[in-house]
């Protein structure tokens, strides 16, 4: 009967290999793209709640619809039609609000969860300005983005009652 023996420095080597080439595969699969957009959404529906409890603390719900334009080298769902709900918990309209997104472009869409902060400051005559930041995550995605995965940060403003705009950038792979 023939007995195949490896040295200890043969076994390690076997090992070193057969990860590496486990984990390089797994890296190049999940090569990450990096995107970047400006959103422009319009308000088409809010429905706001006082407390009661605390001055100036309200719930609101809101639904936002608009477009989706691609600034960064690799054409993200440019030209995407976006819509946005949202929740927002705040006092005196400062707080913590979240929600999901949905890109849409043909026969692709993506669908993101979202969570950040709101900031309100009175500007000149007492005019209340309002701007928010926050991180993102893709959950799920169909046609070219089905399996979606990856993440990224948003800041935006709102430049007038019903009306905001998102500056965004992440990364994401598909699985």
């Amino acid at each position: 009967m023939f007995r195949f023996k490896m040295n200890t420095l043969t076994k390690f080597s076997f090992c070193f290999v057969l990860v590496y080439s486990v984990v390089s595969l797994d890296a190049i699969a999940q090569q990450m793209t990096k995107i970047s957009g400006k959103m422009t959404l319009a308000n088409i529906e809010r429905q706001a709640y006082e407390s009661g409890y605390t001055e100036g603390h309200s719930l609101a719900l809101s639904q936002a619809e608009g477009i989706n334009i691609s600034t960064g080298t690799n054409a993200f769902m440019d030209k995407a039609q976006v819509v946005n709900f949202s929740f927002s918990d705040l006092i005196k309209g400062n707080g913590p609000y979240q929600g999901y997104i949905k890109l849409v472009k043909q026969n692709d869409a993506v669908y993101c969860k979202w969570q950040g902060n709101i900031k309100t400051v009175l500007g000149d005559g007492g005019v209340p300005i309002t701007s928010f930041e926050g991180t993102f995550s893709y959950v799920n995605g169909s046609g070219a983005f089905k399996n979606i995965q990856g993440k990224g940060t948003f800041r935006g403003s709102f430049i007038s009652k019903t009306i905001h705009t998102v500056d965004w950038e992440g990364e994401y792979s598909i699985k």
